[in-house]
């Protein structure tokens, strides 16, 4: 049987990586473009390596989410992105659709809702879903037939790679976080529960809501300092449920008919006139690679 794969990749995620790993590079009006060039390599080493057959981009909006609605510290603790970056965010739209690749994002919402939203539709369709993305936030969605991808080693994360780093089944993930917080996005979680104590919380009683609902338990499980957790839980109650808002990913996110759509999502390599942009953008090794993977592929 032909198995139906989808590759969803975090193009914000992988042009922050390219930006901070590429060496500064002008193009011929002098605009940085360095991060560019190492967005386009990846999606060209993607190709290389991974040969998808249908495959998309998503993107953060420029807009504030519904998670700063809710919790206006949300993501505070990051610095603004280098002014010589902000310019390329909307140059990595143009690059990526040039390269041939379509690109998707959704106001309100960040990048991880569009790929957890994008592998629940694709899941209810039979299509495999492969999520391409440096963020542990994601392996929440991990289940029979929805992959997490390493976007620097390209090896599949499944369900057992997650409870083994872990020790809880993906679906579990979201309660951890919300119970040890986190803070690359300044989620708050619980004052007091470390990774290890959220790790034995959430095995031995279950979701954050089972765990509030057999709170005197929580004294007596079989962990460093059962007694004080179980009073800092009680007393951060609304933190707890709050962080679980924040780390739940959206499956809910609105989406039109072609971001499901096989046929227009299929990869056929780059556009024919992409070589202008590529032009003024003074590089196109990306465009030359992928050019010629497709002729290979032929």
């Amino acid at each position: 049987m032909i198995v139906k794969r989808l590759h969803v990749i975090d193009a914000t995620a992988t042009l922050f990586r390219a930006y901070f790993g590429m060496a500064k590079i002008q193009a011929p009006d002098g605009r940085e473009v360095g991060g560019l060039l190492g967005f386009g390599q990846t999606l060209a080493r993607f190709v290389r390596e991974v040969g998808p057959q249908h495959v998309s981009l998503v993107f953060d909006g420029p807009e504030k989410t519904f998670r700063h609605d809710i919790f206006p510290d949300y993501k505070a603790n990051r610095p603004a992105p280098p002014e010589d970056m902000e310019h390329q965010f909307g140059l990595a739209i143009e690059v990526a659709k040039a390269l041939g690749f379509p690109c998707f994002h959704a106001e309100g919402f960040e990048a991880d809702d569009l790929m957890a939203t994008m592998a629940k539709r694709a899941n209810e369709a039979n299509i495999e879903t492969v999520l391409i993305t440096p963020d542990k936030d994601v392996h929440q969605v991990i289940a029979p037939g929805i992959y997490v991808m390493d976007p620097k080693s390209f090896q599949l994360i499944d369900e057992a790679a997650v409870e083994k780093r872990f020790g809880i089944r993906p679906q579990f993930l979201v309660d951890f976080l919300a119970l040890a917080g986190d803070s690359t996005d300044n989620v708050p979680g619980v004052r007091g529960v470390g990774p290890k104590s959220a790790t034995t919380l959430v095995a031995a009683l279950g979701s954050v809501r089972d765990i509030y609902e057999r709170l005197p338990e929580v004294a007596e499980l079989p962990m460093r300092g059962a007694k004080s957790i179980a009073k800092k839980l009680a007393e951060q109650r609304d933190s707890a449920f709050l962080s679980l808002k924040l780390v739940r990913l959206r499956e809910d996110v609105p989406l039109s008919d072609e971001m499901l759509n096989l046929k227009h999502l299929r990869y056929h390599g780059p556009k024919e006139d992409a070589d202008a942009l590529f032009d003024e953008l003074g590089f196109h090794a990306p465009l030359r690679n992928l050019r010629s993977l497709v002729r290979l592929g032929d």
